[in-house]
């Protein structure tokens, strides 16, 4: 807490979490966008596969994790799991453990015993939602059984971790191990399949997968190979399944070559795009960021900037650089920090656009902030 700044929690944080995720600052349009994903989403039993582009630096990744916190919202109607494209890949295999190890181990065993309280027919292995992948069911019940060894074995198993023994395989009650696409595809539907099984309301799983620029640094074959398994896990699900792939560029349009001809043709006609900033909107952005940290309410909208020292702020990134919310974060944090430590604690008085002015004074000053895909944010 800084109350000589009426702040109750720093407000400038670059590094995306979880706990900052859940508050929204600015870009009203992408706002409006994540709203009417949500509610589509919500409203018809229909899979979707979106696509979200950003230039670098907009928070691609804030909004993934705000669009989790909302997805958390809905009372189990939107059920959100956010995995993060892995760099330097072989093939789909990796795509699959970073989906699947971020999967709710509780909710799917809840889930599992609510199928096997609808199955009489004999084991759950014999249920039509395992028929491709029954050591899903065993797998499962390891990790809700409670013994940690055994779970462990069973999540290694269902992320297909290379090195698993013949005695993991028999400790999960498993004969076979996922090696290939179709077997990872197999697993993964079942897990989904298991996710939405007879809902009321209806659930639906919502994979955010971040990072997705990355599969245009592999290999043709690679590349290829992603996206067929990515395009047949989404085949196999015509109701309860959204897909929701970021991509950072600078171009927009360049989103195209990353995706083969098979997922453009499933991929829902309106997009969610982050551009580039205004200097408006950056001031804006500022505002709505400062008021969510507000210990009480203060007609001083920048304190403790005066109104003044952010129009210089938001100008001199501008003069220079491409204005973002990471950017307008780093630089109004130098500025916040640098006159703390000048003044000291006891000097309340608005920080001042000659202040902001000085403080930014440094030709140096940011020469390692640069816009590159592995800063998107």
């Amino acid at each position: 807490m800084y109350e000589h700044l009426n702040l109750k929690a720093w407000p400038f944080q670059v590094v995306p979490d979880s706990e900052f995720a859940m508050i929204w600052a600015g870009r009203r349009q992408t706002k409006k966008q994540l709203e009417r994903l949500l509610w589509k989403m919500q409203f018809a039993p229909k899979s979707g596969l979106h696509l979200l582009w950003a230039n670098f630096g907009m928070g691609k990744t804030h909004t993934l994790l705000h669009l989790r916190h909302l997805c958390q919202q809905t009372q189990g109607r939107l059920i959100p799991v956010y995995a993060v494209m892995p760099k330097r890949i072989s093939g789909f295999l990796e795509v699959h453990r970073a989906i699947v190890s971020q999967l709710p181990w509780d909710f799917l065993g809840e889930q599992l015993v609510k199928v096997g309280s609808n199955w009489s027919s004999g084991s759950l292995t014999l249920h039509p939602m395992f028929s491709k992948s029954p050591g899903v069911v065993n797998a499962v019940l390891a990790i809700r059984g409670g013994d940690a060894e055994k779970a462990t074995a069973a999540r290694q198993w269902l992320i297909a971790q290379p090195g698993l023994t013949a005695r993991d395989l028999r400790a999960v009650g498993v004969t076979y191990r996922i090696k290939t696409p179709e077997d990872a595809i197999n697993a993964l539907t079942a897990l989904t399949r298991l996710a939405t099984f007879k809902s009321n309301p209806p659930t639906k799983l919502v994979v955010m997968l971040d990072e997705y620029q990355r599969i245009g640094e592999l290999k043709s074959r690679v590349m290829s190979e992603v996206n067929a398994g990515l395009h047949s896990y989404y085949n196999e699900h015509p109701n309860g399944l959204e897909v929701i792939l970021s991509v950072s560029f600078g171009r927009e349009d360049n989103v195209a070559y990353l995706l083969s001809d098979e997922l453009k043709s499933r991929a829902e006609p309106q997009s969610i795009s982050l551009d580039l900033l205004s200097q408006v909107e950056a001031i804006e952005f500022i505002r709505d960021l400062l008021a969510h940290f507000r210990l009480r309410q203060d007609e001083r909208w920048a304190y403790p900037f005066s109104p003044e020292a952010v129009e210089m702020l938001v100008k001199h990134i501008a003069e220079a650089k491409a204005l973002t919310p990471r950017r307008l974060m780093l630089y109004a944090n130098h500025v916040l920090l640098e006159s703390q430590l000048a003044r000291g604690p006891d000097d309340t008085s608005e920080i001042t656009p000659q202040e902001v002015k000085e403080l930014l004074a440094d030709p140096r000053l940011g020469a390692m902030d640069v816009d590159s895909p592995d800063m998107a944010g």
